[in-house]
């Protein structure tokens, strides 16, 4: 998987793990996006196709949802 930064705060507050997808040439606009894969911390993909700041709303939009799974996974391992 490929490393990203700027998500750490994300990862540790929410359990998730956030991927990259690549970078994507739109030739409309003639301008570059990145696109992200967030992971749930039981390694399910969660949300694929979403932009920084789409990474951060998904987390905070879901965060109850998250947290229970992060909750649980650190349950299951102690």
């Amino acid at each position: 998987m490929n490393e990203t930064r700027g998500f750490k705060t994300l990862e540790k507050r929410y359990g998730v793990k956030v991927v990259s997808e690549g970078v994507h040439f739109n030739p409309l606009t003639n301008r570059t996006s990145e696109t992200f894969k967030i992971y749930s911390a039981d390694k399910c993909k969660w949300e694929n196709g979403l932009s920084r700041a789409g990474v951060k709303k998904e987390c905070e939009k879901w965060a109850r949802q998250l947290l229970e799974i992060k909750e649980k996974v650190e349950n299951a391992r102690s």
